[in-house]
Formats: C-alpha cells, sequence, structure tokens
C-alpha cells in the first residue's frame, strides 16, 4: 500500500492572490459613454492623458517601470536597451500581457573603458540589467497568469484556454490550480519516476517523493503537464 503524506501550501501549492486595493479607472470614450475597467498591479502608468482626453478602447495601453541598460557620460544617462511590460486589453488579435524591448538608437555618444576597472563596472552593470530583465520575465508570468484567471472566470473547464505554450511559460502554481491537481508526498510514485501525474483535469493527482528539491518539483510538474497535453492533442489528429 502506498504511503502518502499531504503536501503543507509552504512546500507546494497554489495560492489565491493577495487581495489588491481597487484600482479601477474610468475613462470617457470619444464616441460617448464611459469605459470603467480595472489596471494591472503592474502597470504605472497614470493614464491621465487618456482620462482627460478620452479614448477608444482599442488604444488603452497598459505599461510597467522600464528595465534599463544605461551607462553615463559627464553626468549624463545614455540608454542601450530598455524592457517593460505592456498590454492593449482590447485589441483582438494579442490582448495578454507582453514584454517589450526597445533598442536605443545611435546617439552618437560612445564610452570609452580605459582600464580593466572600469570594464568591470560595465559588466557588473550588464550583469544586473540580466537580474532585472529575470525578475521582468517573473512579473510577466504572473501577469499573464492573472489575465487568464481574468478570460477563465465564468468557465468551468478553465484548463481549455491554454495552451502548449502556456504551460512552459505560466506559474507551475497557477498550473495546479487551474488543472485542478493535489500534490502528495509518497514513499512510491507508481512510475519509474519521481513525480507522477495520475488523472484528468479537474481532479488530477501529484505523486512526488518526499526529498525532491523545490525546483526540481516545478520543473517535473511542467514536464508531466506537458506530456499530458502532448498526448491529448495527439489524440486529438490521430
Amino acid at each position: 500500500m502506498t504511503n502518502t503524506v499531504a503536501v503543507t501550501p509552504e512546500t507546494f501549492t497554489a495560492q489565491e492572490p493577495a487581495a489588491v486595493p481597487d484600482r479601477m479607472v474610468t475613462y470617457p470614450l470619444r464616441t460617448g459613454g464611459f469605459l470603467a475597467t480595472e489596471c494591472p498591479t503592474w502597470c504605472t502608468t497614470s493614464h491621465s492623458d487618456e482620462i482627460e482626453k478620452g479614448i477608444a478602447p482599442v488604444d488603452l495601453l497598459h505599461q510597467g517601470d522600464a528595465v534599463k541598460l544605461e551607462y553615463g557620460i559627464d553626468g549624463l544617462k545614455q540608454s542601450v536597451l530598455e524592457a517593460r511590460i505592456g498590454q492593449w486589453p482590447f485589441d483582438e488579435d494579442q490582448p495578454a500581457p507582453y514584454v517589450e524591448f526597445v533598442p536605443e538608437g545611435s546617439t552618437g555618444v560612445a564610452l570609452y573603458c580605459y582600464s580593466r576597472l572600469e570594464l568591470d563596472e560595465q559588466i557588473r552593470r550588464v550583469r544586473a540589467h540580466l537580474d532585472d530583465l529575470i525578475r521582468l520575465g517573473d512579473r510577466l508570468a504572473e501577469a499573464q497568469a492573472v489575465d487568464h484567471a481574468a478570460q477563465s472566470r465564468d468557465s468551468a473547464r478553465p484548463w481549455e484556454l491554454l495552451d502548449r505554450f502556456d504551460l512552459q511559460s505560466l506559474p507551475v502554481a497557477y498550473l495546479l490550480k487551474v488543472f485542478g491537481v493535489t500534490v502528495v508526498e509518497v514513499e512510491d510514485t507508481g512510475r519509474k519516476a519521481l513525480l507522477a501525474l495520475y488523472g484528468e483535469p479537474g481532479a488530477m493527482e501529484i505523486r512526488v517523493y518526499p526529498d525532491v528539491p523545490q525546483q526540481l518539483r516545478e520543473d517535473e510538474t511542467r514536464r508531466a503537464l506537458l506530456g499530458w497535453y502532448d498526448a491529448k492533442f495527439a489524440a486529438r489528429h490521430a
């Protein structure tokens, strides 16, 4: 008989999102009337121009803070590359959050490093920028999970609104919630694997050895969900 131990929220479960302040914004429409919609938590745009002048819904743009790779010359900052989260929520072609990379055009001002120490300082800045981009990627995944949750709020089968790309990129904790997965620690997963997935969406179970590290659990869970998706997709097109 398989021994099972319920996994606590601290080890590996999907958590309910924390309460956030009311971020509803009301915009006058150029054609008359008003549009009231919630501003994402990551959006740092004031939207003052849109509120003052009015908008067409398709023109509404949410943007977060820019993550910049910069250097300075004579007290002036020059931007090499910046990235930020954006979203056109009423764009029918691509309403989901995205990250935009904006390369800076040549300003004709170059930075010269005349010693290894000066070059090391620029290397430090580039490494810090990479760390910032990694954190930006995490925020993008969280923003897309929030967006999917809003789009599937009234669906009894929210997993049907996910594609393979979503399974590769959305936070694992959110995928567990969407697929209705229960995670249990066992002494035998029933397969030659550290982690095994059983059942169908809405009543899935993941069995995992107790000593599997958290990051490996997440990697193996994503792999198992992708395997399930690929099997279902192949069956539909057989």
